[in-house]
């Protein structure tokens, strides 16, 4: 009988140190809150509000940007987010039709959206229109969804932002 106790405490251990399966994803719940963390960086970013876009941004990997001007690849660092479109502002900026693509482990996801808007130049008070297609690169970490990368193009006749000096 004693051999038999062994292994059925043996098996109570072993199962119960075997990890637990993880609750499921709700991918569209997902989507959703990827889509609001997506808007509530960009209108931070928009608007040099670099508290609030820090909030979508790690302190263990840095962020990068494409911008929709063509310039090299920025890391977007409390000045940059700062002092960006110094000069220039968005009288306009609207993101929309948002696509969502989460990775089978639902641990990184990408999204791509449009945004049209106008850009009012400060000294001028002129203003251009501006559209361009955008992705971001999104990422879970023990501190929720951040973003890793993102990547701004001019649509086809369209000028993305001005570039900066």
């Amino acid at each position: 009988m004693k051999p038999l106790s062994f292994l059925i405490v043996l098996f109570f251990v072993i199962s119960c140190a075997e990890p637990q399966p993880s609750q499921p994803v709700d991918l569209e719940q997902l989507k959703t809150e990827i889509v609001q963390a997506s808007i509530a960086f960009q209108t931070a970013y928009i608007n040099n509000d670099y508290p609030k876009a820090k909030a979508y941004m790690s302190d263990d990997m840095p962020s990068t940007i494409f911008n929709s001007n063509g310039t090299p690849l920025v890391v977007q660092t409390e000045e940059q987010i700062t002092n960006s479109g110094l000069g220039w502002s968005f009288a306009k900026f609207d993101m929309s039709n948002h696509q969502v693509f989460i990775a089978p482990d639902a641990k990184s996801i990408a999204i791509a959206f449009d945004t049209e808007g106008i850009v009012r130049f400060d000294e001028s008070g002129d203003e251009v229109p501006y559209s361009t297609r955008a992705s971001q690169f999104w990422v879970a970490t023990n501190m929720g969804w951040k973003i890793l990368h993102s990547h701004w193009s001019p649509k086809a006749a369209a000028k993305g932002i001005p570039e900066e000096n």
